[in-house]
């Protein structure tokens, strides 16, 4: 998500110019061995349900040559406009929804519930998640595909918010959309390779000589950071980084399409939302289970 907004904001500020489709190519091949080096390690800690991974790439990686193509023909300008609204709406339902995505012990819970699965991480932690294999599931992997394709990014996105919204643990989720990502992006990379040797444009092999390594070790310390931060904590997080990434989105479309109005009413649009996210987090802060949790201590609450 960062590389692609990196690439076509910042590094025309340091001297360097990037054509959108370049910076697009940049990011695709970058997420490529960055998605694959985590990918190998959510692996191995036991974070990934190749049930639910396998069947959304099968929806997301077609779809994202569908938007390689695209990107060449349709404005990406409106395209960054949707996706950067669409994500800051994602990071506001994930900050809403309630902490369903529990992980717990066979202590706490020997037998999951009736058409529930049970995974374990190689760390003996148990999640109890319903696959939801479905409509929605690869309807949403399609369009993160498409949007894959199109601007070099959305499809873990996409993907992370709808499996968290329908009760995956975010640590499984997180391992599933680096999956996805990694074949949506191998897909849509190939294909903006094909276009660009077919129209006779240049890849910046100089600059993919520097991120790959440094990918290939990011992505090895992903899968260690996300298995020791806390789920809530996690979701915080990847909220955070939709809501960072949808502005990023609305800067950037405004900005290419030279509109001052758009520019108003992205800047008022962004700052209601961070005045609404304020709100919220102060009202979650109160009523916390550490609160709760304070409070019982000192006898001031009865059990139920």
């Amino acid at each position: 998500m960062i590389f692609v907004p990196f690439y076509t904001i910042i590094f025309p500020l340091l001297g360097y110019h990037l054509e959108p489709a370049q910076a697009v190519e940049v990011g695709l091949l970058t997420e490529i061995f960055g998605f694959i080096s985590s990918t190998t390690a959510f692996w191995r800690a036991g974070l990934i349900d190749f049930q639910i991974a396998g069947f959304a790439v099968l929806f997301a990686a077609p779809m994202a040559v569908l938007g390689g193509y695209a990107s060449h023909i349709i404005p990406s300008q409106w395209m960054l406009v949707s996706i950067g609204i669409g994500l800051m709406g994602f990071s506001w339902l994930l900050f809403r929804e309630s902490d369903n995505a529990l992980s717990w012990t066979p202590e706490i819970q020997a037998l999951p519930p009736k058409g529930v699965k049970e995974h374990t991480d190689t760390r003996g932690r148990v999640y109890h998640y319903r696959v939801l294999n479905d409509t929605w599931r690869g309807t949403a992997a399609s369009v993160g595909g498409i949007f894959q394709g199109l601007v070099g990014f959305s499809a873990g996105e996409l993907s992370t918010v709808e499996q968290v919204l329908r009760g995956m643990p975010p640590r499984m989720a997180a391992g599933n959309a680096h999956l996805i990502i990694a074949g949506a992006s191998i897909t849509a990379a190939l294909t903006h390779l094909g276009v660009s040797a077919a129209l006779g444009t240049s890849v910046p092999w100089n600059i993919l000589a520097a991120t790959i390594p440094a990918v290939m070790i990011g992505g090895q310390l992903a899968a260690l950071v996300a298995g020791r931060v806390p789920q809530h904590t996690l979701r915080l997080v990847l909220s955070g980084f939709l809501l960072f990434v949808g502005g990023i989105s609305l800067y950037r479309a405004s900005a290419a399409l030279h509109m001052p109005i758009l520019n108003t009413a992205f800047l008022a649009i962004f700052l209601l939302f961070l005045v609404a996210l304020t709100w919220f987090l102060l009202r979650r802060r109160g009523r916390s289970p550490r609160a709760q949790k304070s409070c019982c201590s000192n006898g001031s609450c009865k059990g139920a």
